[in-house]
């Protein structure tokens, strides 16, 4: 019934996805590597002892991760569409197929 459409909604649903996940691999990149890159005179040993050693830990522990998970929770976001979409068209396809034995059985058409 929705089949253009349906096919439209996927290709930029599809394309959303993709571009997400690009950008989100570019982000992740470039904030990471800032963020090592700033640390690297701290850990270079501009900044040792144990409070260094355990807040080196923690940023490659705890802050970077959650960093990445931020990041990728936009492309889990988007998947969630994508899955909508299959829905959508799942639904739709078993539809067209009981509009089209009522067509047929009455020979509607």
């Amino acid at each position: 019934m929705f089949g253009i459409l349906l096919s439209f909604v996927r290709s930029q649903v599809d394309n959303l996805l993709q571009n997400a996940t690009k950008e989100v691999d570019r982000l992740q990149d470039e904030v990471l590597s800032g963020l090592r890159n700033a640390m690297n005179p701290l850990s270079g040993g501009g900044w040792t002892g144990q409070g260094a050693e355990k807040f080196y830990d923690e940023m490659e522990s705890v802050v970077f991760p959650e960093i990445m998970s931020i990041m990728t929770g936009g492309i889990s976001f988007v998947g969630a569409f994508q899955n909508a979409a299959n829905i959508i068209e799942q639904a739709d396809e078993a539809i067209s197929g009981l509009i089209g034995g009522v067509v047929d059985a009455f020979d509607i058409f």
